[in-house]
């Protein structure tokens, strides 16, 4: 364990030494099937699909197909991870192994007219349900082994090279998800819009965003799976602040609660206008466990502009899910987010278990307070470093909002 583990998470080699040291020992903790090699395979795809983001703007991306026998069909992970959530770590972390991509590098800026890879993965996004796909590789890929993992999206199984991609079944896409592909005149914010107005989940729009279908003619482009799903959980929640923050406030403090594989939430609702502050503990034993750090990342009045840096896509997924509920009951307010990541969470599996636990803690019945200092000190009760909730931004920021202020945050 280094200090840098906690910034780095398995993805900037601060430490030097390569493979990650710690998801090689998350590895080692699955449970192991016996290896073997495929030159072919002819699967179905649950669906999903990969774009990386090394070498960018040229990437590998293609589908991901199971390479499970028919009578294991349950076992294939679903396109959409949140129908995961609830499951034990080890099923969630072990299912993405079933898993294998096939790859072709390709800019992109490319087009399903000139690479036929590419058109099949198009196919399989746009797909709301699994499609058979035959997938040709380059050379044997070895299958069996332990899934490799991102802090974004999720575990990733086995990889290799395409030669050929080919859907061979009939892929089920919605009239709105056809007719949004294909219409060249929709910026991306607004493509995504319309595609949540019609019910369809943000996997799926990401999904759709990661294969290159969403924009104005002339400007798509294949988008990395892992930027892929913090821009749909950015434009979603900026979309969903717009037609909050006009809505009457709320007018008590409530305190939210919900646990999921040893990762502990806390979300507290204030009055006013609108602030957003997420604060993670990574406590000893946890997968990038330290000596209980605590990083963060805030915005007030409105959504931030830079990337927040410290928290990175959890940040986008927490405040997602608590706009949306604010949406839902119609009240506009602040919110501070608390995430306690224990010992038990000893493997990555992505963002959505943020987004799903926290719209799970949504639904709880909250702890109801007059006062922010009764809600915090509530809060300092049940975290894993109380002095950091009596020091953080959200608990000392200012009471009082100039109305220049005001009008620069809502113009």
């Amino acid at each position: 364990m280094f200090a840098e583990c906690i910034d780095c998470r398995g993805t900037k080699g601060m430490c030097g030494i390569s493979p990650c040291p710690l998801l090689s020992e998350v590895k080692r903790r699955l449970p192991q099937r016996e290896e073997t090699a495929l030159s072919d395979m002819a699967g179905p795809s649950p669906p999903s699909l990969f774009v990386g983001r090394y070498g960018y703007p040229n990437v590998r991306a293609g589908p991901s197909v199971s390479w499970i026998q028919d009578s294991e069909v349950e076992k294939i992970s679903s396109g959409d991870p949140s129908e995961l959530f609830g499951k034990p770590l080890e099923e969630v972390a072990a299912r993405h192994a079933n898993l294998v991509t096939g790859s072709s590098k390709m800019a992109i800026n490319t087009t399903r007219e000139t690479n036929q890879i590419l058109e099949a993965t198009q196919v399989i996004a746009m797909s709301s349900s699994a499609v058979d796909v035959e997938l040709d590789f380059d050379r044997p890929v070895p299958i069996g082994g332990s899934p490799s993992f991102d802090t974004m999206s999720t575990p990733l199984g086995p990889a290799g090279h395409l030669v050929r991609a080919e859907v061979v079944s009939h892929a089920s896409i919605s009239s709105k998800v056809d007719s949004v592909a294909n219409e060249t005149d929709l910026l991306a914010n607004e493509a995504m819009e319309e595609l949540t107005s019609s019910g369809i989940g943000e996997a799926h729009i990401s999904r759709i965003l990661s294969s290159g279908l969403l924009g104005k003619e002339g400007k798509r482009k294949l988008v990395p799976t892992r930027w892929g799903i913090t821009a749909t959980d950015d434009t979603l929640s900026k979309q969903c602040w717009q037609r909050v923050r006009d809505l009457p406030s709320l007018d008590k403090y409530m305190v939210f609660e919900a646990t999921y594989l040893d990762n502990r939430f806390h979300v507290v609702l204030a009055p006013g206008l609108w602030a957003f502050q997420m604060l993670e503990a990574w406590c000893r034993g946890s997968v990038w466990g330290s000596n209980g750090q605590v990083l963060d990342d805030w915005e007030e009045m409105q959504p931030r502009s830079e990337y927040a840096h410290s928290i990175t896509g959890a940040y986008y997924a927490a405040r997602l899910a608590v706009l949306e509920h604010m949406e839902a009951i119609g009240r506009s307010g602040s919110c501070m987010v608390w995430r306690d990541i224990g010992p038990g969470y000893w493997a990555p599996v992505g963002v959505w278990l943020i987004r799903e636990t926290v719209r799970n803690a949504m639904k709880s019945k909250p702890t109801i307070f007059d006062t922010l200092a009764e809600a915090m000190s509530y809060l300092q009760q049940r975290v894993s470093s109380p002095e950091e909730v009596k020091l953080s931004w959200f608990a000392n920021r200012g009471r009082q909002t100039t109305l220049e202020t005001f009008g620069e945050a809502y113009s």
